[in-house]
């Protein structure tokens, strides 16, 4: 197969106009017009709405390029665009060739009869999404819902592209994926799978090829599966006919080294290369995979408190740490490999077991599964319907199950994909009455048919489950499926009432805090909007009430302030202590909660949103809190009528023998009822290793702790429970001391030490990458931190900052 690609420099122009301009593809309308200065950065300020004009034009792409004569002997070229967002008509030389309307699919043309030898001409129309999905909006016979613009919901584009409560409105039009011409003869390779069938030893595996062949012929199909090095090559000889042929070749793989999530075993993964061969020997083409061998059960079975909700990866039941992924960032094309490596290791480091690919966004980007496999996290798949009612005519249906076929087959061999998902929120809105009374769950048969027949027919290897949340009475019910937990923040109430939360998996809990002052300042236009409530503040925080609702939560923990820096700092704070209360809480009730999916790990522009990595990749101090609350060894206190419950989790499946020491404590040292405990905790589980009883607290002075060493005495873990809101504790000022010392090159470890608490101490050093921040040093107490730095020693010393709540003064020792 001869490939020639188109990708490189463009031109294009609005339709109402004759001037070409330089155009890049893959790309997007509004990167172009940026890249000519013809709109300002629509991530600035309220650019936003100076750039909504761009939607509603029409634009068209033009590529010149030539064809040599023996490129055209091809016996059949095709033109394939692997993505075009999203309606499109398409010219070649002249000739319309066809039309799209779909971006989450390729799209191939035949175009053997109008490429000419020399110079061809390609031309691409984009049609304004905006008006193409308010005139299907406006001939469909039914009103369907689908937040602030509701014909979205006629367009196989990606949803959150007309705005969500943490995006903008930004709806673009693009190639935004490469454009290639593809010649072939007599046969090519259409697809591989190598699905697992019998985890046994050896394993027993499928090889499933999709051939296309142009006339019937025999053909040789020759392959070498490899770990590390080959385990298996073979070379086959097949007599075929005309035609889409499906071949299904049994394999036995011994010795098999199986795939598992991080911090359950080996990330292992098999390559597969393949070649199509005629019987002269001659190749017709070739194909690269890269598959895991592992099983995946979603094991829900009644129980006295309702039925359970836990993946099993090889027979291992897995407590999902994580969070949700959206898209990082508005305009896709931008996105580079580094981009998603760096987010997806930092998800990685913090512990993250599963992402949930979330259904407003797209099907990610190959980048993005190739990692997950590498890095060991699991991915929940959800097909890409979002909160909305979805047309159920015909034509749409064929099309959803097109597109939902090509999914499927494109991503069933990685595995790190553990569930498909039929949609986020449907069917919850549809029960809840979002949308009203309504004569019928517009786009139940999306969910409970076209997607489940594909899955059932494709890909048997993962389960399938209709939607995000699901099960039990009723949708977002606490005692089957998933759950997603919005009563703090969208209901107003305290993060405490996590507490009461038993869901068997939340899918979506969190709550809003700023990103760092940093990209504050990249995103507002002047000093004055430096401020909580400026208008580009609340410009960019598109959640309803977003900034009430976090001054709401500041206020019930600490002192009100109008300081944009103690704004920040203390919203920051206060994210990090709601998602630490319900993660520790879920982890306290393993398995019978048997996941923590954080909203959101990352965002799409720059915005005071619910992510705890902002768009320019800086960490909020939330990121710090989720990393200690992820720890595979971890210590919690829990109140419960009266009581401090002490929880200690082991996610390891390895036995744990150690300790706790806990007391109680004054903000300045003086301890009492401090006791030391030995542990004997088994593989996987949690246990509440001893329950304190609450007599004669002194509430706004002293707190009470708990320490979490192993068998040798070293630190793992340690935490801390407040009687009282911090606003309303008797806290001094601390004093910190510490000590700086290079352990290798760039790498560094300070040591801090406290005469009294010193609450959510903040390093700062730009460009240091901290294994730890935001943490707190108990009275007369050491806290030791790993950091990496570009700098010498003595510039660290020069430069560092150390900040926190109640820090009185700070001095190197």
């Amino acid at each position: 197969m001869d490939v020639i690609k188109l990708d490189g420099e463009w031109e294009f122009r609005n339709t109402k106009e004759r001037k070409w301009l330089k155009a890049k593809v893959p790309g997007c309308v509004h990167l172009d017009l940026m890249d000519n200065n013809l709109i300002p950065d629509p991530f600035v300020g309220e650019n936003e709405l100076k750039v909504r004009w761009v939607e509603e034009e029409d634009w068209i792409y033009r590529k010149k390029f030539n064809i040599n004569k023996e490129f055209l002997k091809h016996s059949a070229i095709e033109l394939e665009f692997e993505g075009i967002d999203t309606f499109s008509e398409i010219y070649l030389n002249g000739k319309k060739i066809g039309e799209t309307d779909n971006m989450f699919i390729p799209w191939s043309f035949d175009v053997k009869n109008v490429l000419v030898e020399g110079e061809n001409v390609l031309e691409v129309k984009l049609l304004s999404p905006t008006k193409t999905l308010k005139e299907r909006a406006d001939n469909y016979p039914y009103k369907l819902h689908g937040g602030d613009f509701s014909p979205r919901v006629f367009g196989r584009k990606a949803q959150y592209s007309f705005g969500w409560d943490w995006g903008p409105r930004l709806a673009t039009s693009g190639l935004w994926k490469s454009v290639k011409i593809k010649g072939w003869d007599k046969a090519r390779i259409l697809d591989v799978w190598v699905p697992v069938r019998n985890l046994g030893n050896p394993a027993h595996i499928s090889l499933e090829l999709d051939i296309e062949l142009q006339q019937a012929m025999s053909v040789d199909v020759a392959f070498r599966i490899s770990h590390n090095k080959p385990v298996l090559e073979q070379r086959l000889r097949f007599t075929l006919p005309e035609g889409r042929v499906f071949l299904k070749i049994p394999l036995t793989i011994k010795d098999p080294k199986l795939w598992y999530p991080q911090g359950y075993g080996e990330q292992n993964l098999y390559k597969i290369q393949l070649i199509l061969l005629d019987e002269k020997g001659e190749i017709l083409d070739k194909i690269e995979e890269t598959f895991g061998i592992r099983k995946v059960e979603l094991y829900t079975k009644e129980d006295e408190k309702g039925e359970s909700f836990i993946f099993k990866i090889n027979d291992i039941p897995i407590f999902a740490k994580g969070a949700n992924w959206i898209p990082a960032d508005s305009f896709l094309p931008r996105l580079r490999e580094e981009d998603y490596r760096f987010l997806l290791t930092k998800a990685k480091e913090m512990g993250t077991t599963m992402l949930r690919v979330w259904g407003g966004g797209i099907y990610e980007n190959d980048i993005f599964y190739d990692l997950c496999d590498e890095l060991g996290i699991m991915v929940w798949q959800d097909f890409m319907f979002a909160c909305a009612e979805y047309p159920d005519d015909e034509k749409f249906l064929e099309e959803v199950q097109r597109e939902a076929e090509f999914v499927v087959k494109r991503l069933r061999n990685h595995p790190s994909i553990v569930l498909w998902c039929g949609n986020n929120e449907n069917n919850w809105g549809y029960v809840a009455k979002w949308w009203g009374e309504r004569d019928k769950f517009w786009g139940e048969e999306i969910y409970s048919k076209v997607l489940p027949d594909v899955c059932a027919r494709l890909d048997l290897t993962r389960p399938y489950w209709p939607s995000s949340p699901y099960g039990g009475r009723h949708p977002n019910s606490e005692e089957a499926g998933d759950r997603h937990n919005w009563d703090i923040w969208h209901g107003w109430k305290d993060f405490k009432e996590y507490l009461k939360d038993n869901s068997r998996f939340v899918s979506e809990f969190g709550i809003q805090a700023p990103p760092v002052s940093e990209t504050i300042r990249k995103f507002i236009t002047s000093e004055k909007e430096y401020h909580p409530q400026s208008r580009e503040m609340e410009f960019h925080n598109k959640a309803y009430e977003g900034t009430e609702r976090i001054i709401r939560y500041i206020s019930s923990y600490f002192k009100i302030t109008s300081d944009m820096d103690d704004y920040i700092y203390l919203s920051q704070i206060i994210q990090g202590l709601a998602l630490k209360t319900g993660i520790e809480h879920w982890r306290n009730n393993k398995f019978h909660t048997a996941g923590a999916l954080i909203w959101q790990l990352n965002d799409c522009w720059p915005v005071v949103s619910w992510s705890i990595i902002d768009y320019y990749k800086n960490l909020k101090p939330s990121y710090y809190f989720v990393k200690r609350s992820f720890k595979n060894l971890k210590v919690n206190i829990e109140p419960r009528d009266g009581k401090l419950l002490i929880f200690v989790v082991n996610d390891t499946l390895q036995p744990f023998d150690g300790k706790i020491e806990y007391a109680f404590s004054t903000f300045k040292g003086k301890r009492r009822g401090k006791k030391e405990i030995t542990l004997e905790l088994s593989p996987n589980m949690s246990l509440n290793a001893i329950t304190i009883p609450l007599e004669d607290v002194d509430k706004y002075g002293e707190f009470f702790y708990v320490q979490l060493f192993d068998e040798k005495g070293n630190l793992l873990d340690m935490n801390e429970y407040f009687f009282a809101p911090f606003k309303h504790l008797e806290l001094p000022k601390a004093e910190v001391i510490y000590t700086i010392e290079e352990i290798d090159k760039e790498i560094y470890r300070v040591v801090l030490e406290s005469d009294f608490l010193a609450l959510f101490v903040a390093l700062e050093l730009p460009n240091a990458e901290w294994e730890d921040n935001y943490f707190t040093i108990y009275p007369k107490d050491k806290y030791e931190v790993i950091f990496k730095a570009p700098y010498t020693l003595k510039e660290v010393e020069e430069n560092l900052e150390i900040k926190g709540l109640n820090l009185k003064k700070v001095r190197k020792a």
